[in-house]
């Protein structure tokens, strides 16, 4: 906790204009979320690519890389905003949402692509959807540009859900003829 409030101090000292504290607020949800597609392993060019049904409107892999650190750069960008504009005995409840939805983002590929536990991974990101909208909306409370920059992401958070959701439903026992394949 210590270390946590000294930070904080530092950062609040910097102001919303440190280039310092605006590359820690973006870099977190990049690097981590980089640390979260190596857990995919290579599953987007095996048994994703070549023995699940998609829908037609399955974006190409390629597409995927730049969406999502184009967004993670953004939700860092609105995070650092709000912890350098809110007061800071106001800030834990956006800061807290925030977290929660990035720790449900960060959840969803491992149970996807490690797992292949799409029922689950469906809840997971049905979740993420309604933390993400909560994040938005009382980051927006606090300041508006910060809960717009959080849009696009709900936005193509609610075409992944679609497509997670959709090969849940078209894939059944999916995980189950994977492992035999593998022999477990």
């Amino acid at each position: 906790m210590v270390i946590l409030s000294t930070l904080a101090g530092r950062l609040d000292a910097g102001g919303l204009h440190s280039a310092g504290s605006l590359g820690l607020f973006i870099s977190v949800p990049v690097l981590t979320g980089f640390a979260s597609a190596l857990s995919m392993g290579n599953a987007t060019k095996t048994w994703y690519k070549t023995d699940l049904k998609k829908p037609s409107w399955t974006p190409p892999p390629w597409v995927f890389g730049p969406v999502w650190t184009t967004l993670y750069a953004t939700m860092g960008y609105a995070s650092h905003r709000i912890f350098h504009l809110v007061p800071r005995h106001l800030r834990a409840v956006p800061l807290a949402l925030y977290a929660g939805q990035l720790a449900l983002n960060f959840a969803w590929t491992p149970i996807f692509f490690q797992q292949q536990r799409f029922g689950v991974a469906t809840a997971v990101i049905t979740g993420l959807w309604g933390s993400i909208a909560a994040t938005a909306w009382t980051f927006a409370e606090y300041d508006a540009p910060s809960g717009w920059l959080l849009v696009p992401y709900l936005g193509w958070v609610s075409y992944a859900s679609a497509l997670t959701a959709w090969i849940w439903r078209n894939n059944p026992g999916f995980r189950h003829r994977q492992l035999k394949k593998k022999g477990n």
